[in-house]
């Protein structure tokens, strides 16, 4: 079950000077007091500029206000110690912050996986080391948005799109924004990964398992060479079984060493009963909030192999139905096993990342072995390991 809460926009608010040394310049809110009548935002940025102001003391500031905010009555700007002191004895009322890092605190995710016990610690994973190996994803989904922010800092392929028929032209984008979300996650745990979009559900989330099948098909003959991993945030209805998938999905990992995770589900009921979750083979992923309780929705039993963070989480917005306003900015809040697949797909990346030569099984095991057990409340199901997601240093001993 994916919740959308809400979408945020971010945006770059840049500004500069007439004679810039950014050196000895910091970053600076302006903003005139409610009572300030005698010049406004406008006519102090425009004086600024073309130096036209009457007020004397002024006239050595060469400010050029490139970003005015016209709601609050200010505008942002680079500015000298000197200059701020100058622009507060010149103008009234005048108020003046310093620009200050703006993050997502909803980003739990990435902080709770890197330490063992709550409460969060506002720590966030280590940059990823320079010799690290490439990681390749093949995210089996709704697509990708590819021109996301969030996607600046590493490769996305063109992909595939199962769902066009021969005469069809692809769906280049992602128009539902699971996909995006999902990817997202996964590239703000590391940036050694290259993210290969497989698009086999469409605008509303929905597919056939023939597209599925065929998604997983030409991973196995795309895929050369390099640690890979399969993104399945995904499964079928429950109670209906596919020899045909949970074969393929078996042969993935045993024969070709691909790296596969699975949602565990959301329809509060035994994971055992999801496909392909159900397969022993595969990483199964239940979902569990900041409070480390398990997601209300989740699936649980044994089939489950682990907890990862999925509640509630932020990721990049890149289709209709994960917000209102799609964009290469916009981000929203989702929950389900799906955002813990993101996150265990992230985890995964990394360890192989530094071990690329470990096997698909001793990597599972890898992760479950290091998880933090005990820590999970409210599980439904008796039998469902108690265990949460942890990234411990990789020791390269595994390589």
């Amino acid at each position: 079950m994916r919740l959308l809460v809400f979408a945020l926009i971010f945006f770059s608010v840049s500004c500069e000077t007439a004679r810039a040394t950014p050196a000895f310049r910091k970053s600076y809110l302006v903003m005139l007091g409610d009572d300030e009548t005698s010049m406004s935002m406008d006519e102090l940025c425009d004086n600024l500029e073309g130096l036209k102001t009457t007020r004397t003391c002024l006239w050595r500031l060469r400010i050029k206000c490139k970003r005015r905010l016209q709601l609050s009555n200010g505008f942002s700007a680079l500015l000298k110690e000197e200059e701020v002191k100058m622009l507060r004895h010149c103008v009234p009322n005048l108020h003046i912050e310093p620009d200050v890092e703006v993050t997502a605190a909803n980003y739990w995710g990435l902080d709770r996986v890197n330490q063992r016990g709550l409460p969060l610690d506002s720590k966030f994973l280590s940059p990823d080391e320079l010799d690290a190996a490439l990681v390749h994803v093949y995210v089996l989904d709704t697509g990708i948005r590819k021109t996301h922010y969030e996607f600046r800092n590493i490769i996305v392929t063109a992909g595939v799109d199962m769902l066009a028929d021969e005469n069809d032209a692809p769906v280049i984008d992602d128009c539902d924004g699971h996909g995006t979300f999902v990817s997202s996650t996964v590239s703000s745990m590391t940036h050694r990964v290259a993210i290969h979009p497989v698009r086999v559900l469409d605008c509303h989330g929905n597919g056939e398992l023939s597209a599925l099948v065929a998604g997983l098909e030409w991973v196995a003959a795309h895929h050369q060479f390099g640690p890979a991993i399969v993104s399945l945030a995904l499964g079928i209805r429950q109670g209906v079984w596919s020899q045909t998938l949970e074969k393929l999905v078996r042969r993935l990992i045993r024969e070709r060493e691909i790296f596969v995770v699975t949602a565990s589900g959301n329809q509060q009921t035994d994971a055992c009963n999801v496909a392909p979750g159900n397969v022993r083979e595969t990483l199964t992923v239940a979902a569990s909030d900041h409070r480390d309780h398990a997601y209300e929705y989740g699936n649980s039993g044994a089939c489950v192999d682990l907890y990862a963070p999925g509640v509630n989480v932020l990721g990049a917005c890149g289709g209709f139905t994960s917000c209102d306003s799609p964009s290469d900015f916009s981000y929203t809040f989702l929950s389900g096993t799906s955002m813990a697949v993101g996150h265990a797909v992230g985890a995964a990346a990394r360890v192989l990342s530094r071990s690329p030569k470990m096997s698909a099984t001793a990597l599972k095991q890898h992760l479950i072995i290091t998880a933090t057990k005990d820590l999970i409340r409210g599980i439904p199901l008796p039998g469902t390991p108690n265990a949460l997601l942890y990234l411990p240093p990789v020791n390269k001993q595994h390589q």
